[in-house]
């Protein structure tokens, strides 16, 4: 954990959350705020209710009750699939410290409540203990780029790319159900042809076969701190993300079909969701 972080202890009124996500029936974060502070994350709304006067990525709230809140929640909530990992990276670096998800894991398999993690962390491999034979568990590593350069201009504090691969091949060949999530697909760094070609071939070398794809949500409350990082190494990503912006649909179409034919061609299943 970096030392400049500022950490607080809160309760929890709850734990286990409504979600509107396709599919999903909760969401668990054990903490608001994360260390990863992408540039293009669209979480940071959790901030107007933090009370926190630091940026984001700069502080992280520590959810101490989780354990208890949510031993209760499971029993009195029917039984519904659970994404863990909404708002906040569940293994980001405090994790390591705090180990909340050991507990969460724990719970859930204990009332039978089918989940799904999503990280972008190499932490996650800890767990494997917890996750190896429970069908009703997955998880999904995220892969927005496999250019370090560009890894460190949107997400610096996250784990590098290679150690992402790294942790795909160790929860495969642990039998878990595992899957890359590769959003949001960067504009100008990581939707080319010869960019998605890259990332699903990594993705194929794993052993992973199925992939997650979305776009950049938000992208207007967020193009101006992008390009702000971006243009002093890539001014002409200026006038990409102009261009974007006006013609957002057929950008959409274009990405969506490049995807699944790229997907084919390495026989890997592909979900687009946008």
């Amino acid at each position: 954990m970096c030392a400049s972080i500022t950490v607080r202890e809160i309760q929890a009124k709850s734990i286990l959350c409504k979600s509107g996500i396709p599919g999903m029936s909760y969401s668990v974060n054990p903490y608001t705020g994360c260390e990863h502070a992408c540039i293009y994350c669209y979480a940071t709304f959790m901030k107007e209710y933090s009370r926190h006067n630091e940026a984001w990525g700069d502080f992280v709230d520590v959810k101490v009750n989780l354990p208890d809140i949510l031993s209760k929640e499971v029993k009195k909530k029917k039984v519904g699939k659970v994404c863990i990992g909404t708002v906040a990276d569940p293994y980001q670096p405090i994790e390591k410290e705090r180990r909340l998800m050991r507990s969460v894991i724990e719970i859930l398999k204990q009332m039978n409540f089918p989940f799904s993690i999503t990280t972008k962390s190499g932490l996650v491999q800890r767990d494997i203990d917890l996750l190896q034979n429970y069908p009703n568990a997955s998880v999904s590593i995220t892969l927005t780029t496999i250019d370090e350069k560009t890894r460190k201009i949107f997400e610096l504090n996250a784990d590098p790319i290679n150690d992402r691969l790294d942790c795909l091949q160790q929860l495969i060949k642990a039998k878990i159900q595992t899957q890359v999530f590769y959003g949001p697909i960067l504009p100008y760094f990581s939707d080319s042809v010869s960019a998605i070609d890259a990332i699903f071939r990594a993705v194929k070398t794993t052993g992973v076969k199925r992939v997650l794809v979305d776009k950049m949500n938000y992208l207007k409350s967020k193009v101006e701190l992008i390009l702000a990082k971006v243009s002093p190494q890539f001014p002409e990503a200026q006038n990409y993300y102009t261009y974007l912006l006006k013609h957002s649909n057929q950008y959409n179409i274009w990405v969506k079909q490049n995807i699944h034919k790229t997907a084919q061609k390495h026989n890997l299943i592909a979900e687009v969701l946008f």
